[in-house]
């Protein structure tokens, strides 16, 4: 055995080391461990990491330098160049509602705002740093409500930054100050901290000059005399319990950036004070929608049931108040919480709504990225609605694809969708009074214990997949394809292979871009709608046959479709119908379906269609010119068509021969509803009418 000898003043000597070097090791060496511990688990998004931070900041075993230091890493967020409506968690509006993608931050206002105001406090320099953390820190007070503690402690570092290299510093603190004076309606005041902030710029300082004229624009508009052609929106955004919603954005957008996202570039934005309250003053005329800005703690468990249809339409001088009320989310019943069904029937409830004249049951199925819905009932009357499984094997939800031209990268969930025993599926309703107006839905942001609600998942497994099927499942179309012929065969009377012939030779036709596979598919669509005249596959033949303009196949069938309607026409399909008739010379029909479809369809999208249907059966622009300003044109996207100003173009342009321009117009839009494209373009080459050209060219681009 190996023996070592150590002398004892050795001894002593070790043991004096670890004495001194001990206590060393718990002062600084334990407590660097703890901080990176902290760190990983505020990374990882664990709660205690918050708890770590505080102890480590609490503990006294850092400087004073280092705290601060920490309390900048942890703790200072992101701060808006401009405390107006900026950095919300989601926007809803009309046309969409997004979430904004934003660095999450682990610690809320009141567990930092100490920390923060420390900072503030006991840092010893002027710098940089001290100025984020003071934005920071006045941003904070300001979206919890304590906007005047915000403007202070502005002020107070403002004093901190007099002069020499940091004074810029100051000069944006000032007007941070400024533009919450104008947020508290303190006018005076604001426009007293901008001039005095310009003053102190240099002339080269086009930062500062530049915001203190955006603010003093800004200040003209809200306090100078009302323009006469300009106009007032004003409102509240409030619960339906008479809570107000403060410090929500809202964007008042012209209809020619409605559809597009939310930007800090938006002409029309503000916030809610302490009541909800909100206004914009000198808007220009014209067609607005209204959008929110809501953190997830404003909306969740709550919706805006905004519809797609709500405009503001300003005259000149026109005031308009607009109230905005959130209400409670509609709660489901059953199923539910990944109920599984396995009979015949889903027996679909839910909580009635007060004021309900109707109900909305949409399904929705999980798709490799994301989720698809559709209506599956319209028009419900009661608060419950039973249907049996094969009615929602019948529906289809289009495809997805992520490849065009490869229809194997099709996702098989989109294809099979309700018929897959192996998917998940879900629900929503939709509530709405007897106007049409929706009321609430059961579809929202749900994300804590009082508002998470019963989740709309359910399952199906009244089937089992069949062959083919589980040849679609494994993206095997061509063979799945021939599979399912060769099921028909063997059993003529089977529907599944008849709705799945169909559903891929459609997919088929959309991912190659090919019609011939459509053609393919119109004898089994007659087939299926022998075997089953229900409404999806009713609806689809005659679309098929409208593509067609086979027009004795489609009068004969829309003749069967009304009595097997289970809801009524929608405003599209009564559009549809409308330009079916038109195109067959039935214009007093036409016309009749189109005034119908018109206060069915808040898009008014083929107003294009009905305005000149009026003008060809008519003879004469008064109907299209009721029909245009009655119905502006709100479709989708580009272009966005002024069939007004079209109109009163044509009139300028007929005034010398009246009677024989709308004589010349009314055999162009026969050509347009005959589908005579190749006349279409030898005279629209040719002619030298712009007016009529301008209009007829709008007519032809309407879908």
């Amino acid at each position: 055995m190996l023996k070592i000898k150590i002398k004892v003043k050795h001894a002593v000597m070790a043991l004096v080391a670890a004495a001194v070097l001990l206590p060393l090791a718990d002062r600084f060496v334990v407590p660097e461990a703890k901080l990176i511990a902290a760190r990983k688990q505020l990374a990882n998004g664990e709660l205690r990491g918050k708890k770590a931070i505080a102890d480590v900041l609490e503990s006294g075993a850092f400087s004073e330098e280092r705290k601060r230091a920490i309390v900048r890493e942890t703790m200072v967020g992101y701060t808006p160049d401009r405390l107006l409506a900026s950095n919300f968690d989601l926007y809803v509006g009309p046309a969409f509602t997004s979430a904004r993608p934003r660095k999450e931050e682990p610690f809320g206002w009141e567990e930092k705002l100490p920390y923060l105001q420390w900072y503030a406090d006991s840092s010893p320099v002027a710098d940089a740093a001290l100025a984020d953390v003071v934005k920071h820190l006045a941003y904070g007070y300001h979206v919890t409500g304590r906007t005047d503690r915000a403007m202070e402690e502005l002020e107070r570092a403002e004093r901190r930054f007099p002069e020499g290299a940091n004074a810029a510093f100051g000069l944006e603190l000032a007007l941070r100050r400024a533009g919450l004076a104008v947020y508290a309606k303190r006018y005076e005041e604001a426009a007293r901290i901008v001039d005095e902030t310009a003053k102190r710029a240099g002339p080269d300082d086009r930062r500062t000059l530049d915001e203190a004229d955006r603010l003093r624009a800004r200040l003209k508009e809200l306090a100078g005399e009302p323009s006469p052609s300009l106009s007032v929106v004003s409102g509240a955004v409030k619960r339906s319990d008479g809570t107000p919603v403060a410090h929500a954005g809202v964007f008042l957008r012209e209809a020619s950036i409605v559809n597009r996202s939310v930007t800090e570039s938006d002409p029309y934005q503000t916030v809610t004070d302490e009541n909800g309250a909100f206004a914009f003053r000198a808007v220009v005329p014209g067609s607005y929608q209204l959008y929110l800005g809501l953190d997830f703690d404003q909306i969740s468990g709550w919706t805006w049931p905004v519809g797609g249809d709500d405009w503001i339409d300003l005259q000149p001088g026109d005031d308009a108040t607009v109230p905005v009320t959130l209400r409670p989310l509609l709660e489901l019943q059953s199923p539910v919480n990944e109920t599984t069904v396995t009979g015949e029937t889903v027996e679909f409830r839910w909580e009635p709504v007060a004021g309900a004249a109707y109900y909305t049951v949409n399904a929705g199925v999980q798709m490799q990225n994301g989720t698809t819905s559709v209506p599956l009932r319209t028009h419900v009357k009661d608060n419950a609605l039973a249907v049996p499984v094969e009615r929602l094997y019948d529906l289809s939800v289009g495809i997805s694809f992520e490849t065009s031209g490869d229809w194997t990268s099709v996702d098989p969930a989109t294809v099979l969708a309700f018929a897959d025993p192996g998917n998940r599926f879900f629900w929503t309703v939709d509530a709405y009074d007897a106007n049409g107006k929706l009321l609430t839905k059961s579809g929202g942001y749900r994300l804590n214990d009082e508002s998470i609600g019963r989740l709309p998942f359910f399952r199906l497994k009244e089937r089992t997949l069949t062959e083919a099927d589980r040849l679609v499942a494994e993206r095997r179309y061509d063979e799945a394809l021939a599979a399912y012929k060769r099921a028909r065969a063997n059993d003529p009377d089977d529907v599944h292979p008849l709705r799945m012939i169909v559903r891929l030779l459609q997919t088929k036709a959309a991912a190659l871009n090919d019609r011939s596979f459509e053609d393919e598919a119109l004898p089994y669509r007659s087939e299926i709608v022998r075997l089953r005249p229900v409404n999806p596959y009713v609806s689809a033949l005659l679309h098929a046959y409208y593509e067609k303009r086979d027009w004795s196949a489609y009068n004969a069938l829309f003749e069967k479709y009304g009595p097997l309607r289970e809801d009524p026409l929608s405003g599209y399909e009564r559009s549809i119908h409308a330009t079916a008739l038109a195109k067959q010379g039935k214009l007093g029909e036409a016309k009749r379906h189109f005034e119908a479809a018109m206060k069915l369809d808040g898009s008014h999208r083929f107003v294009g269609t009905y305005a000149a249907v009026a003008i060809a059966s008519d003879r004469s622009f008064d109907a299209a010119r009721r029909i245009a300003e009655a119905y502006p044109d709100r479709s989708f996207g580009p272009p966005l068509r002024n069939w007004r100003l079209l109109v009163a173009n044509m009139e300028a342009e007929a005034v010398d021969r009246p009677a024989a321009y709308i004589d010349e117009l009314a055999e162009k839009l026969g050509w347009v509803f005959g589908d005579e494209t190749g006349k279409l373009r030898s005279w629209i080459e040719a002619t030298d009418r712009g007016a009529m050209k301008a209009f007829v060219q709008a007519v032809m681009g309407v879908r």
